[in-house]
């Protein structure tokens, strides 16, 4: 019987950080998790590595990235972008608006729900590079399945209940490690609806935007009940303790 379904998406040149090459290598090891899973691509990459291949208990559903986030239609306001950060390839304003639609793909596959499940989890696409062991993560990935949550279950780097970033709209905070998130289908649905608040607040009043998880953190700090968080780092705990 399965408890959850997990949830993915996967996109081209938002940055010049990883190679699309390597992303697929990593993301064959979600793929083959045999744990239902909706996976929201462009039609290109469907094309040029999936078509004619199936991995059990798996939906691909191709998007526009540019139309099917709504974000996008908010890009002409965005003319104050300028994030401090040492990783410039990485940090670019594409790849920010990427991330900020992890709620929105997590809402859709709700909407969708073909696997008929109450529990919902993203997972980023290449999470496998924190982990590096294939018996560990596929361990752990199973283990997902029976872990019920009645609101947002996020890994946590830093502790949310402590001190605000003093610049939260321009460096990078570790409150949330961003990876994964999950729990009640409902609960997903509420952060997904405040997130989209919260980033077109941001949009509106600092003509930016920045790393999801730095929103998640000031959503957290308005409706912290609404989460269970839990400590973790880069590496396999951010499975396991979830």
């Amino acid at each position: 019987m399965f408890n959850i379904t997990l949830v993915s998406a996967f996109f081209t040149n938002a940055n010049s950080y990883r190679s699309t090459e390597k992303y697929i290598e990593l993301g064959e090891k979600l793929l083959n998790i045999e744990l239902p899973k909706i996976i929201f691509l462009e039609q290109p990459i469907y094309d040029s590595y999936y078509i004619n291949t199936e991995f059990a208990n798996t939906k691909f559903i191709i998007i526009d990235r540019y139309k099917d986030n709504y974000l996008y239609q908010y890009l002409s306001d965005i003319t104050d972008f300028n994030v401090l950060t040492d990783r410039p390839e990485k940090d670019t304003l594409e790849y920010m608006i990427t991330m900020c639609g992890k709620t929105e793909w997590i809402k859709k596959a709700i909407e969708i729900n073909c696997f008929n499940t109450e529990q919902f989890i993203w997972i980023d696409f290449g999470i496998y590079h924190m982990i590096n062991d294939n018996n560990l993560f596929k361990e752990y990935m199973y283990l997902l399945n029976n872990k019920i949550y009645n609101n947002v279950r996020i890994a946590s780097c830093w502790n949310p209940q402590g001190s605000d970033h003093p610049d939260i709209y321009k460096i990078i905070t570790w409150y949330f490690a961003g990876s994964i998130f999950g729990g009640n289908k409902e609960k997903l649905m509420d952060f997904s609806h405040l997130m989209k608040e919260k980033c077109l607040s941001i949009i509106q009043e600092k003509k930016s935007i920045m790393w999801e998880i730095n929103i998640w953190y000031l959503i957290y700090k308005d409706n912290p009940e609404l989460f269970s968080s839990y400590p973790c780092d880069h590496s396999i705990y951010i499975l396991s303790q979830y």
